[in-house]
């Protein structure tokens, strides 16, 4: 398997402790997804993340309407708590169950649709 620099600044951040990151119950979905999501999927959500350089296959772009149509919000459900590799995406997009409580999940999707304006 080839490093990437994405690859490497992503495995820098967990091993930092980001995965480890206490999160309150309390923090709105935009924090949520400026503080962990957008390292790659970018502050607009756009797949243009600081990591996403290095990265294969890219991040989503979730303003992508037309792609985002394809998942269910169960999908991103999903995806966001048992990473990527659950519906046979990405290895790279982690599994954020650990960190993110249901709730705190459930109102990232509802956040990441709100990024698709048609």
């Amino acid at each position: 398997m080839k490093l990437t620099r994405g690859f490497l600044l992503i495995g820098f951040l967990f091993i930092g402790g980001l995965w480890a990151w206490p999160l309150s119950a309390a923090e709105d979905p935009a924090s949520l997804f400026a503080g962990i999501c957008s390292v790659c999927h970018g502050v607009g959500g756009k797949g243009d993340g600081p990591a996403a350089t290095g990265l294969h296959p890219k991040p989503a772009d979730f303003t992508d309407c037309k792609v985002m149509a394809a998942d269910s919000d169960q999908a991103l459900l999903k995806i966001i708590k048992e990473g990527g590799q659950s519906v046979g995406r990405s290895t790279v997009m982690p599994s954020w169950k650990d960190s993110l409580s249901d709730d705190q999940i459930r109102s990232l999707v509802k956040y990441i649709r709100g990024l698709c304006k048609k």
